[in-house]
């Protein structure tokens, strides 16, 4: 009878475990898994979206991001050497932010330093935006090569701007990329 009873607690035990995927991504927003923060404010997001870089995780970036997230940048032309601005939007940023987080293994910043700006509002809905600028070292290596073996050292400043989202997390909705990259 102990073996029958032993057999059956396995049985269950084994049900119970069944149903845990150790291997799942964490849930993003309230949850409690480390290190993903919840997104009830505008550092909470700054925490994912550098984790989201580091750890390469596309999902987590993505939930960093509102629906109306701007990405602005100044470029330079490689033909004309004239600088360049740009303007791209959220799924042409997460396409982007996915053939980074693709070509280098080791991605890191060496340094990330948050500054709290006074909040704006938008004239036209009057919701609160806040501003984040946020200095920093970033470096990306293809340690494998698969591309190059290409090396990335980035340095400059980042000014953000973050909205609440419709289910009242916070979330980026502009970021101005001020930054010089090393050769």
């Amino acid at each position: 009878m102990l073996k029958k009873d032993l057999y059956i607690l396995t049985i269950i035990l084994l049900l119970v475990l069944a149903c845990e995927n150790p291997f799942s991504p964490p849930v993003i927003g309230p949850g409690t898994e480390i290190p993903i923060a919840s997104q009830t404010d505008p550092d909470s997001v700054l925490k994912n979206f550098k984790y989201s870089y580091e750890y390469r995780d596309i999902v987590t970036y993505e939930n960093c991001l509102h629906k109306e997230f701007e990405f602005f940048y100044i470029d330079q032309d490689e033909v004309t050497g004239e600088l360049i601005e740009d303007r791209i939007h959220r799924e042409d940023d997460i396409n982007r932010t996915k053939g980074v987080l693709a070509a280098f293994d080791d991605i890191r910043f060496e340094a990330w330093e948050v500054f709290h700006l006074l909040s704006e509002y938008d004239s036209t809905s009057a919701e609160e935006i806040k501003l984040r600028q946020v200095i920093f070292h970033l470096v990306l290596i293809d340690i494998d090569g698969d591309f190059g073996y290409e090396y990335l050292d980035v340095t400059g400043f980042a000014l953000f701007k973050f909205k609440r989202s419709e289910d009242g997390y916070w979330r980026m909705s502009y970021w101005e990329d001020n930054s010089i990259q090393d050769y």
